[in-house]
C-alpha cells in the first residue's frame, strides 16, 4: 500500500535572526506540513514568536531563507504572500475604533469586495466560530475576552487564507473560556483543513491541538515530533519541561 504523500507549506532553511547582538533564532531548519497544526512551544525567549514572524515575512532572517508554497518570503514578495496568511497576534489585536464587523472585514473592503460578499463571509464564519449575531455593532472594549478572540479569529480567515497563524491566542483568558475556546479552535481547525502554526507557553494546549510539537530552547529546537514523541524523550530538557506541566495528553 502507498503512503499518502504529505505536501510542505512553509520551511525555514537554516534560519538565524539576530537582535542587536542578541541571537533569538540560531540555524533552525523547520518545515510546516500542509493541512496539518504544528505548535511552536518552549520557555519565555526561547525563540517561538520570533519564528512565527520569520514564517510571516513581519521580519526578516539574518541568515537563510522561508518559502511558502515554494515562493521565498522576501520584502518584495511579503506583501502579496501575507494576503494568503491569516494571522492573529497576542491579545488579538483588534483596532479599539472599529466595530466587530468592521474589524472582520477590514482587509475585504480594501482590497475592494462588494457588500454581498462581505456579508455572505461573515454569515458563513459567524456560524464556523459559533459567533452570535448581537455583537457585530460592538466595539472591542463592550466584549468580553472570548468575544475579541473569536473577533480576531473571524478577522484572520476574512480573505479564506492558505495558512493560519496564531500567536498565544488564548493567552489572556480565564481557565474556563480558554477551555472552550480550545475546544472550538480545534474544531475550526479539522473542519476547515488548513496549514495552522501556533505558538503558545501552554503544554496541555499544545497537546490538544497539534498534530506535531515543536519544542524550542535559546532559539533552537530541542525536539518535535507528536506528544508521545516528546514523552519517549531521552533529552533531560526535554524531561524536565513536561515534567513542569503533567498530564498534559490527558484532554
Amino acid at each position: 500500500m502507498q503512503l499518502a504523500t504529505v505536501s510542505t507549506m512553509l520551511t525555514l532553511e537554516s534560519g538565524s535572526k539576530v537582535f542587536q547582538g542578541t541571537v533569538a533564532v540560531d540555524a533552525v531548519d523547520l518545515t510546516i506540513a500542509e493541512g496539518r497544526t504544528t505548535v511552536l512551544i518552549g520557555p519565555s525567549g526561547c525563540g517561538k514568536s520570533t519564528i512565527l514572524r520569520l514564517l510571516l515575512g513581519l521580519i526578516e532572517p539574518t541568515a537563510g531563507r522561508v518559502t511558502f508554497s515554494g515562493t521565498e518570503v522576501t520584502p518584495a514578495a511579503g506583501p502579496a504572500l501575507r494576503r494568503r496568511m491569516g494571522y492573529v497576534i497576542q491579545g488579538g489585536g483588534l483596532f479599539p475604533h472599529l466595530t466587530a464587523r468592521e474589524n472582520v472585514t477590514l482587509m475585504a473592503r480594501r482590497i475592494g469586495w462588494s457588500p454581498d460578499q462581505q456579508q455572505s463571509r461573515l454569515a458563513d464564519l459567524s456560524a464556523l466560530t459559533a459567533t452570535p449575531d448581537h455583537i457585530w455593532d460592538r466595539y472591542p472594549v463592550q466584549m468580553s475576552g472570548g468575544q475579541r478572540q473569536r473577533v480576531a479569529l473571524m478577522r484572520a480567515l476574512m480573505l479564506d487564507p492558505e495558512v493560519l497563524l496564531l500567536d498565544e491566542p488564548l493567552g489572556a483568558l480565564d481557565p474556563m473560556v480558554r477551555a472552550d475556546l480550545q475546544a472550538d479552535l480545534r474544531a475550526v481547525f479539522e473542519q476547515l483543513s488548513k496549514t495552522v502554526v501556533v505558538v503558545t507557553h501552554d503544554l496541555h494546549e499544545a497537546a490538544f491541538l497539534g498534530h506535531e510539537i515543536v519544542l524550542l530552547r535559546d532559539g533552537r529546537i530541542a525536539a518535535a515530533g507528536s506528544y508521545a514523541t516528546l514523552q519517549n524523550s531521552d533529552d533531560d530538557f526535554v524531561r524536565r519541561f513536561l515534567a513542569a506541566q503533567p498530564g498534559a495528553g490527558s484532554q
